[in-house]
């Protein structure tokens, strides 16, 4: 079993990516083919014309099967987002990727002769014209800055794997089980009977009958694509002399003559059945594969208990099942590289956890998506396991084997509070328990919630600009509101609620930011599959960004560096307002400085209480800062009239983030890497042990966030015995437990990542943890290279 493992592997972990346009030049074709049709149904048509036409293949050793892109481990341009100019060709050329001399050419050609009405420049189109909007925008303070071109947005599109169309970065779960449980046969029957019943008779009627007709088109690209590889298999198979592959070819050929048509009986068809429909739901970087373990152990155990498969070969299949996941792949333009290194991605599954009915969901599924993560040691795909009072210590033990491996997962997240994140907003319990993650620790609904817009916005930047009363120091722009002279400031008070309002403006233009692009998003970008596998996706007859969901959660505020917040304000308090050793005046000095000529003074800052060691005065001004944010985010609505919902996810904003912002009064320099994560503290100031880290950490309430992020690293010497696992095993238990959402690890030591960083070549497979994803470490830029080596170093 593992030699096959070991060969596909050997294809998957590769150092250069090849750039495709296959999929580019089918859908413009596509769409001057139905130029006449309106988009949503164009949509569907172009669907089609991809499941007809991409190139299709079935590698060596393969039991899955299922190309991601053209070519192989390739990366297909996408149509939908940002034009890519030759600039940011040649960018994609100098970090390594590869795109033939003629497709690059011939990438121009097709530019100049038909531009889209992309996602970026529909929103420029209103960017532009308001300077409002346009000044906060350029000042970077949601990532990546745009630039001030008109027409050039943030610069650079995506390259991306995968047979479907976008959006792409959409924090959603579709619900899996309707393919699986029923195929796409009797799914576009369903469709089909509800056009025939449409009377046109109110002003969603004609809306409706496109939907239909699109979402049909959709199921029928499925189903051609099991087709095409069951023609292919089978005529592989008729070539085969060696008797063991011929063998698995004909089965592969019967089971995609099945699936995804008919609805999945066996393991094997189950799992080929949902490689098809996670194809063509991508590209999506934050494509979840849900409670896998739920809805897969139940094929699982019936294939065993009727003698069709053996754990072993079901284990074999849920190794090539990540490997196949390895091939898809994004990269985006050089300013959005930044904020996602390491070709971040998020197809994370979830497993563990309670049940509907609230008992312990742990089944032997459970374990064997832990065990293919072991066998096959690779970043993707992502595992989250959810942990709750009843969670088994066997199996907290198996994750932290895993994770003591050092590949960074699985994570792990609180039911505690990842629940009540849906039941205080009036979710039933029963629907708030079955939550998965959706890109990096989002929390969604399978079928019921999903999330557009995630924004990251930096607020160490809006602090700086406070500083300025609303002036961008970089751009000379006003791009704030004027809340007074940073000097003048008599109390602590009244330092604190002058930040908070220039805090309560910036969120409302992200608000208002987050509005235009789902309101664009539904008219360019309607999603008739996704749409369709939705809680009432048919029955609605409706897309799923034109309605509002049973969770209503259509856009989010992300803020980076809200920690950094946390320790300036402590500084502030105590050096300016309690000890009067400093007055603002000669603060705001030294930071106009970036602090030379006042190291004594910068160091006094720095050496002021920090956040993560278990200390009063720093953690209640972290308690207070994190709800009065979360208060501002939720008077703030969206098109659908509910409140926005604040996140906590920096995946790697905090390095671009920090290099937009100045010195701030944590004593940190101009320009330097922010806190990362969101409870995290910032690197290097933890120095009371992990417990104190956790210990500060939970006693923020981090209930109305759909997500927070929390990364700790342990030296391996620190995890080395059964009970340094147990120990480990309580600390995560009572912090999850007492209101914590997540936490994950490296374990790393800081040698090694020296070493790595010095020798790349040598550290090919080198693993660590970044932001809700794992990464190869030798594919991160420089700077989030030093700040995974700068995180402390945890151990008991």
């Amino acid at each position: 079993m593992y030699e096959r493992i070991e060969r596909i592997k050997s294809r998957v972990v590769i150092d250069h990516y090849p750039i495709c346009i296959e999929k580019f030049r089918i859908t413009l074709e596509a769409r001057k083919k139905y130029r006449n049709l309106p988009i949503m149904v164009q949509r569907g048509k172009i669907l089609e014309e991809i499941a007809e036409k991409m190139p299709i293949g079935i590698n060596e050793d393969e039991l899955i099967v299922g190309m991601a892109a053209s070519k192989p481990m390739g990366l297909e341009i996408d149509p939908d987002y940002g034009i890519w100019e030759q600039d940011e060709i040649d960018s994609l050329k100098e970090d390594g990727y590869l795109i033939d001399l003629e497709d690059e050419e011939e990438l121009q050609k097709l530019n100049r002769e038909y531009v889209p009405a992309t996602l970026i420049n529909q929103m420029g189109n209103i960017f532009y014209e308001n300077e409002r909007l346009i000044s906060v925008l350029e000042a970077g303070l949601c990532l990546p800055p745009w630039k001030p071109e008109r027409g050039s947005g943030v610069g650079g599109g995506y390259a991306q794997s995968g047979l479907g169309l976008g959006p792409s970065l959409i924090l959603l779960a579709a619900d899996y089980t309707k393919l699986l449980h029923l195929g796409a046969d009797e799914l576009i029957r369903q469709a089909e009977d509800y056009k025939e019943k449409i009377r046109f008779t109110d002003k969603d009627s004609v809306d409706k009958f496109r939907y239909y007709q699109a979402m049909i088109s959709a199921f029928r690209a499925m189903k051609m694509l099991g087709q095409r590889y069951a023609a292919l298999a089978e005529e592989m198979a008729k070539k085969e002399i060696r008797p063991e592959r011929k063998k698995e070819l004909e089965e592969i050929a019967r089971i995609c003559a099945r699936v995804p048509a008919k609805p999945a009986e066996t393991f094997r068809e189950a799992i080929q059945c949902f490689w098809f429909l996670f194809l063509m739901l991508s590209p999506s970087t934050t494509l979840p594969g849900n409670r896998f373990d739920q809805y897969m152990n139940p094929y699982y155990e019936k294939d065993l208990a009727e003698g069709r498969i053996t754990r072993e070969e079901a284990l074999e299949l849920l190794c090539c099942l990540r490997l196949k996941d390895m091939e898809l792949n994004r990269t985006s333009g050089k300013n959005n590289r930044k904020k996602n290194a390491g070709m971040a991605k998020w197809h994370n599954f979830t497993i563990g956890g309670v049940k509907a009915d609230g008992t312990d969901a742990t089944n032997e599924m459970t374990y064997m998506l832990l065990d293919a993560a072991a066998i096959t040691k690779t970043p993707h795909h992502t595992l989250t396991l959810r942990v709750h009072k009843g969670t088994p210590e066997k199996l907290m033990i198996r994750a932290l084997e895993v994770v003591r491996m050092g590949m960074g997962l699985p994570a792990f997240i609180g039911d505690e509070s990842y629940i009540k994140t849906f039941t205080s907003r009036g979710l039933p319990i029963e629907d708030a328990r079955e939550y998965v993650m959706t890109g990096c620790l989002d929390a969604n609904i399978p079928g019921k919630s999903r999330t557009g817009p995630v924004p990251m916005v930096t607020m160490p930047l809006i602090f700086d600009i406070f500083r300025h009363n609303g002036v961008d120091v970089k751009t000379g722009k006003k791009c704030g509101i004027e809340t007074g002279n940073f000097e003048a400031f008599e109390s602590y008070e009244d330092f604190y609620q002058a930040y908070l309002k220039q805090v309560d403006y910036i969120i409302g233009i992200m608000a208002e930011k987050d509005n235009i692009e789902l309101t664009i998003t539904r008219e360019l970008l309607p999603d008739p599959l996704r749409s369709a596998l939705m809680d009432q996706g048919i029955e609605s007859g409706k897309d799923t960004f034109d309605r509002v969901m049973p969770f209503e959660n259509g856009a989010v505020i992300n803020p980076i560096g809200m920690i950094n917040i946390a320790d300036i304000m402590a500084a502030i308090k105590k050096l300016v307002f309690e000890e009067k050793k400093y007055t603002l005046e000669e603060l705001n000095t030294a930071l106009e400085a970036d602090w030379k000529g006042y190291e004594k003074m910068r160091l006094d800052f720095e050496h002021a209480p920090k956040y993560g060691n278990d200390n009063d005065f720093v953690d209640e001004i972290a308690v207070k800062w994190f709800a009065d944010f979360c208060r501002i985010v939720d008077s703030k609505k969206t098109i659908y009239d509910h409140p926005l919902i604040p996140t906590g996810i920096s995946i790697t904003s905090h390095q671009p983030g920090g290099e937009l912002t100045g010195a701030t009064p944590d004593g940190r320099h101009a320009h330097e890497i922010l806190a990362d994560g969101s409870v995290s503290p910032m690197h290097g100031m933890d120095t009371n042990g992990p417990t104190a880290v956790m210990n500060s950490a939970k006693k923020i309430n981090q209930d109305p966030f759909q997500a927070t992020l929390m990364n700790m690293k342990f030296i391996p010497s620190s995890l080395e015995s059964e009970e340094d696992l147990q120990k480990l095993s309580a600390l995560i238990r009572t912090y999850l437990v007492n209101g914590g959402k997540h936490v994950q690890f490296n374990v790393v030591d800081r040698e090694t990542l020296l070493k790595a960083k010095a020798n790349p070549k040598e550290y090919r497979q080198l693993i660590v943890r970044i932001a809700g994803y794992s990464a190869y470490f030798v594919q991160l830029n420089a700077q989030m290279q030093d700040e995974v080596i700068e995180r402390m170093e945890q151990h008991f």
